[in-house]
């Protein structure tokens, strides 16, 4: 049986779980990925990836406010692709239609 702190089976700093602190940030944030403004570069990256990089361990996952999450499956592939970070974000920015300013960022996902 899941267990918390035992009173009243409330859990404990809910604010500190995943990306949203609270309903209303998670809401907005879905909103703003419905109706916010697409990129034709972002929306392409998905069918390049495989020529770009084939044996890479990462796919794209999301860009949200100038940064590019890449997924992985695990920690152990997550360690293995922080170095090459670099090099993907050198590649990403040489394509035609790259904006200007790319973070790169890694985040586990199964």
């Amino acid at each position: 049986m899941p267990y918390e702190n035992g009173e009243n089976w409330l859990p404990v700093d809910p604010d500190k779980r995943g990306r949203h602190g609270t309903f209303a940030e998670a809401l907005k944030a879905a909103v703003s990925g419905l109706a916010g403004e697409r990129s034709d570069f972002f929306d392409s990256l998905a069918d390049r990836w495989p020529s770009l990089f084939s044996d890479f361990a990462a796919r794209p996952g999301r860009y949200d406010d100038g940064r590019l999450f890449l997924y992985v499956k695990s920690a152990p592939a997550l360690f293995a692709m922080r170095p090459r970070l670099a090099s993907i974000k050198r590649t990403l920015a040489a394509l035609p239609g790259a904006p200007k300013k790319l973070d790169v960022y890694l985040e586990i996902h199964r």
